[in-house]
């Protein structure tokens, strides 16, 4: 199973999959300006929203003067590749709300990866006032990474066959947790594991003599970072192409496509501190 914000996020896409009709798309005539207007006023009240709900939890230490930093995170950058599915997801998503207002395809995709970066600059800039923390410069940089590949994958064919997917199982921390204790559900590192595939069906030509459904991913993890200090995780790993199979339902593609945002565990490697094993990862 994906990360909760992921599984959310796949929701979303899959319904904006149902909904978008190509021919609609295509009478287009020029720019709705209302439907401008009410993207980036719901943009702008959904941002509020959450900074209202979650700034107890998210700012809990005196504002004190603005700083920016380049602090490498305690959880062995998990959370950056966080930040980077969560631009990633976001300017899928924001791609189909731009396309609904008459923009065109291409312009579509480089305004959403604006959003996807844009996406995250209200948090961080609460942290860069606040005493214990300081607005990330590498967390915005992981964010913009993730929020780019969308926009690439709409104008450069060749670059749909990568993939970033994610893949998510409760950690042995999380279960044991104290009640109020870390880890949270959002934060649980050491469940999370972040993949980049190479998927060779998704390049212009298709993928023979190699199957169309089946690419290599390379994964990052943790083991824990809470219960002790973290180590790097590393996976070698094949990968499903869910748009690759075989499946001649007209549902199918738009289906695959929001199931190719999940790396399911199939044959691999992994390298723990030093030592590495084969299984399911």
């Amino acid at each position: 199973m994906a990360v909760p914000k992921t599984q959310f996020n796949c929701a979303i896409l899959f319904a904006l999959h149902c909904v978008c009709n190509p021919a609609a798309a295509q009478q287009c005539g020029s720019v709705r300006t209302e439907r401008v207007l009410l993207l980036a006023g719901g943009f702008a009240l959904g941002q509020t929203a959450t900074i209202a709900v979650r700034s107890n939890d998210w700012w809990t230490t005196p504002t004190s003067s603005f700083r920016a930093v380049w602090d490498g995170s305690a959880n062995r950058e998990q959370d950056g590749l966080l930040h980077a599915a969560i631009g990633y997801h976001t300017a899928q998503l924001a791609a189909f709300a731009w396309e609904w207002t008459c923009v065109g395809s291409n312009t579509a995709a480089w305004l959403a990866a604006v959003t996807g970066v844009v996406v995250g600059l209200p948090k961080e800039i609460g942290d860069g006032i606040h005493e214990d923390k300081g607005f990330s410069l590498r967390d915005l940089t992981w964010t913009a990474s993730g929020a780019l590949l969308p926009a690439l994958h709409r104008t450069v064919p060749a670059s749909r066959s990568v993939l970033l997917k994610v893949w998510y199982w409760p950690s042995d921390e999380f279960r044991n947790r104290p009640p109020g204790g870390l880890p949270q559900l959002e934060n649980d590192y050491a469940g999370q594991r972040y993949f980049l595939a190479f998927n060779p069906g998704r390049l212009p030509g298709g993928a023979r003599p190699w199957p169309s459904w089946l690419g290599v991913a390379v994964g990052h993890s943790v083991p824990y970072w809470i219960s002790q200090p973290p180590i790097h995780e590393w996976y070698v790993t094949l990968d499903l192409n869910m748009r690759g199979l075989a499946v001649r339902a007209p549902w199918w593609r738009k289906v695959a496509s929001v199931l190719d945002q999940i790396h399911f565990p199939l044959p691999g490697v992994r390298v723990r501190d030093g030592r590495w094993s084969v299984g399911l990862y």
